[in-house]
């Protein structure tokens, strides 16, 4: 990572140059998470310590988070602009997926990862339509199958694969279908 550093000169022997310390967070302040402006937050871990995945994200992951902010909060790294990369440090290595500045996809393996409905990696599609029954079947590229579950703007999608879930998807409604059936890139 390259970084830039500027001196502060102003031409004028007798201005002094910027402080060079940085201002001091406000008291109550995390900056482990976004702001709540990001609408609803991701499932907090579960007792067991292990995180869930909804619509919204998928721990810290939230659905609407700025490239920058993902960046800078060390959550993705290598990221072209609107680019798709994988996170590290994280069960899962979730696949994420960035549009017009903001992330709309995120996409997790992992058979520890539950859904908010308590459905995980190789639950059956009997578990999938009692869990969400409000849900779509969706066809993806290569006749691969799924599970739709919009909730406003985001969606979860249960991918897939012999009868068992294989992937789980959170992210915006239109991009996490659109990816899926293979009308847009990652």
């Amino acid at each position: 990572m390259a970084l830039a550093v500027l001196s502060g000169c102003t031409g004028d022997p007798d201005t002094p140059a910027p402080s060079a310390t940085a201002p001091a967070a406000s008291p109550g302040i995390s900056l482990d998470m976004p702001p709540a402006s990001f609408g609803p937050s991701p499932p907090e871990p579960t007792p067991s310590g292990k995180l869930s995945i909804s619509a919204a994200g998928y721990g810290p992951f939230r659905i609407g988070m700025t490239q920058q902010e993902i960046t800078d909060a060390g959550l993705v790294t290598g990221l072209t602009p609107n680019g798709c990369g994988r996170a590290g440090g994280f069960t899962g290595a979730p696949e994420t997926d960035v549009w017009g500045g903001e992330l709309v996809r995120v996409r997790v393996t992992d058979p520890t990862v539950t859904t908010t409905g308590n459905v995980a990696i190789g639950a059956t599609v009997d578990d999938v339509r009692a869990a969400y029954p409000s849900g779509r079947a969706v066809t993806g590229t290569g006749g691969v199958t799924g599970w739709l579950v919009v909730d406003g703007t985001g969606a979860l999608l249960l991918e897939l694969a012999g009868g068992t879930v294989s992937a789980l998807t959170a992210g915006d409604a239109t991009t996490v279908e659109k990816v899926f059936t293979g009308e847009r890139g990652c």
